[in-house]
């Protein structure tokens, strides 16, 4: 049972502005979580209940509806900078 992919559109934004080669990295990984979505580690205080799943160096984070079988992306960015 597969989970059906949503990105929001600031994530979409993020997600145009990467290199070639990371683009079609983050788009492997995309294929990835719609078969686990819980591969990602859960993360903690302002993004509690979300995921993070990372692609050095980047990450992407989630959030996981079960009783759709959704997932929405929220924020896709460098490691340094995508938790502000």
């Amino acid at each position: 049972m597969e989970f059906q992919l949503r990105v929001k559109p600031s994530a979409q934004k993020e997600l145009n502005k990467l290199s070639k080669e990371d683009y079609y990295r983050i788009l492997a990984a995309f294929s990835l979580i719609v078969k686990d979505p819980f591969i990602g580690k859960k993360l903690k205080r302002e993004y509690c209940g979300c995921y993070s799943y990372r692609i050095w160096p980047h990450r992407i984070i989630y959030q996981i509806y079960k009783k759709e079988l959704a997932i929405l992306v929220i924020k896709i960015g460098h490691r340094q900078g995508v938790y502000r």
